[in-house]
């Protein structure tokens, strides 16, 4: 019957690795030969194989009929050396398998590698496809595989092979994007896009934002746009207004509640196959919003540096603006959060007194605002006061600050940390013998402050009893007061409050 079959199939039409030609327009050359390959059925080929002797002496006993009497006697004579040759037969052949299995046995190996690099490379191949992946509206951060990030270190070259296919695709997404959006009907993203490059600043501004908020990773030239105008120099006007656009974007709608961006090299790429389970649109909506994050990422750094750069303007009002960016990003979100703190603590060394009082009443409010900050602040002024090429006005700035922090009971620690602080500068104050400076007055305000919150104040104090009873009768009257009210805290609460301390009082 399957001879019958195969002899009415039509020969006229040319087969080409099992199947006509032309009919297939995906399959390449030699693929199916490969996948069949790859399939591994070489290996169970080995328990199929049937050793001819042993069909013949089975079959041949059953299906031949009976010899006659009279050739009995000569068929007996001869038995037995057929049966000889047949065993001979059956050796022979089965040292040949063995031999053909070990030979297999390699070619296979060989075969499941090649098959196996084939299919690596398949995975890298770039597919354009005819449909967006990432669909628009909605905040990107919230679409599902943006939290997947991975702390262990990422095989280096899987890493550039992904990120190259990752490349190619959001460069194809985004060309599909623009396609559908321009031939939309009764849409005004066409119009929109023409604002964008010929309107006025303020239009082309409007329209960069609300092209951002429809589909922020598909809009990733606007992001850059906009940077750039932050960059450019020769407008003021317009540097400010772009930084305020941009400003608001980041808030509303780039930037993440409660986590940092991530670059593209602490994403889980060692087993994003696994994550994916093998489904290739799953694997490169992953790789897309990946991506975009990736420059989004790069793209906030640029501005964070164009910030630093309008922090050093000329102008006052300019300087003014960059700061007060640089505090609203670093109370809202936690992106670049220390390039920003770095950012605001130097302005207390700027050499206007106007924007130096800005950066300490905006570092206040960011504490008020968050608190747990405190640790983190203090220690980036501390790093500032002991700076080598530091000048008297920033320290004093510095102290002023300092000693306007809002400590509590569960903050020892810190309260320790800054009474170490103050009397390392009393100290050269007193070396120096510029005891009628406001520093000094600035300095003993602090301990005054930090002393009910500390553990260890009192020695702290103690080991600068005598100094502080010597110093009382050199300076003005507001620091005498300060120097006083530190030295009745310390012996009232040991309840040993001296003759001295009366004498010097009433002096």
């Amino acid at each position: 019957q399957d001879y019958l079959m195969l002899c009415a199939v039509d020969e006229a039409e040319e087969m080409v690795d099992g199947g006509k030609k032309d009919a297939i327009d995906d399959l390449k050359e030699g693929e199916l030969e490969a996948f069949v390959s790859s399939l591994g059925l070489r290996k169970y080929a080995q328990s199929c194989l049937v050793v001819e002797g042993e069909e013949e002496g089975g079959g041949g006993s059953e299906g031949k009929e009976k010899p006659p009497k009279k050739e009995k006697s000569k068929k007996e004579t001869s038995a037995p050396s057929l049966e000889g040759k047949k065993e001979k037969k059956v050796k022979e052949k089965a040292s040949g398998v063995k031999d053909s299995k070990k030979k297999q046995a390699g070619s296979d190996q060989d075969q499941h590698i090649s098959a196996k690099k084939e299919r690596v490379e398949e995975n890298f191949e770039f597919r354009a496809r005819q449909v967006i992946l990432i669909k628009p509206g909605g905040k990107w951060y919230e679409l599902e595989y943006t939290d997947e990030f991975s702390s262990e270190p990422q095989n280096q070259m899987l890493l550039s092979k992904y990120k190259a296919l990752a490349q190619k695709l959001y460069q194809h997404e985004t060309e599909l994007y623009k396609n559908k959006t321009d031939y939309q009907k009764g849409a005004s993203s066409a119009w929109m896009k023409t604002v964008v490059s010929s309107g006025t600043l303020a239009d082309r501004m409007a329209a960069m934002t609300l092209l951002i908020q429809d589909s922020a990773v598909h809009s990733l030239q606007f992001v850059e746009n906009l940077v750039n105008l932050v960059k450019k120099k020769g407008s003021r006007h317009q540097s400010l207004m772009a930084l305020d656009t941009f400003k608001e974007l980041l808030i509303s709608d780039l930037l993440p509640e409660n986590r940092k961006l991530r670059s593209f090299s602490q994403r889980p790429f060692n087993n994003i196959e696994k994550i994916s389970s093998g489904n290739r649109d799953s694997r490169d909506r992953r790789l897309i919003l990946w991506y975009f994050e990736h420059h989004l990422k790069l793209q906030v750094a640029e501005f964070v540096q164009a910030l630093e750069a309008l922090s050093h303007d000329s102008l006052t009002a300019t300087k003014s603006r960059a700061l007060a960016v640089s505090h609203e990003l670093l109370c809202n979100k936690p992106e670049q959060e220390k390039v920003l703190l770095v950012q605001l603590v130097n302005k207390l060394g700027d050499p206007q007194n106007k924007i130096a009082t800005k950066a300490s009443y905006l570092l206040e409010t960011l504490l008020n605002k968050h608190p747990n900050m405190k640790v983190v602040v203090c220690s980036e002024v501390e790093r500032l006061l002991y700076r080598s090429n530091i000048n008297v006005k920033t320290q004093y700035y510095a102290i002023c600050f300092l000693n306007q922090i809002v400590l509590s009971h569960e903050e020892s620690a810190l309260a320790n940390k800054l009474i170490t602080l103050y009397f390392c500068f009393f100290w050269n104050c007193i070396k120096k013998k510029d005891v009628e400076s406001k520093m000094l007055s600035a300095l003993l305000c602090g301990v005054n402050r930090a002393y009910p919150y500390a553990e260890t104040g009192d020695e702290k104090v103690k080991e600068q009893m005598d100094t502080l009873f010597k110093v009382l009768h050199l300076v003005n009257f507001g620091t005498g007061v300060q120097a006083l009210m530190l030295l009745f805290q310390v012996m009232d609460s040991q309840q040993t409050v001296s003759d001295r301390y009366y004498a010097a009082l009433y002096k």
